[in-house]
């Protein structure tokens, strides 16, 4: 839809290519929009970021791991004032660790939220910073 593209416009000006800046090397994104029934399969949330068009998961090989690039991000956001929703480490200890990257919530808001996804007993767990 118009709101979709507006979201992605807006979010690849003022979040993904300040990002991608920083890090100074391409960004390999893997999961960008969603519609609700993609994000359904894939087991997305509900209020996911990336069925509005606010988020996008992504690797940077030669930048660095997962980590390295959560950590640089993270720092330089703050730095730069940059605002965000969501930066998520997403299962570091992984071979195929990722970071997710959101813009905006459901809400619209921007709550510069560092987080870090593990597996405990089976189940995606959330940590409050990075980890």
């Amino acid at each position: 839809t118009i709101v979709h593209k507006v979201n992605l416009i807006e979010s690849c000006n003022k979040l993904w290519q300040p990002a991608r800046d920083i890090l100074g090397k391409t960004m390999i994104i893997s999961s960008g929009y969603r519609s609700p029934l993609i994000n359904s399969k894939v087991g997305g949330s509900d209020s996911s970021a990336h069925s509005i068009g606010c988020a996008i998961d992504f690797t940077s090989p030669s930048f660095g791991n997962s980590r390295d690039i959560a950590n640089k991000l993270a720092k330089e956001f703050k730095t730069n004032g940059i605002k965000f929703d969501q930066l998520i480490l997403e299962f570091p200890d992984s071979d195929s660790s990722w970071v997710h990257l959101g813009y905006k919530n459901h809400k619209g808001e921007q709550r510069c939220q560092l987080l870090t996804a593990v597996k405990r007993n089976g189940k995606t767990v959330y940590l409050s910073g990075l980890h």
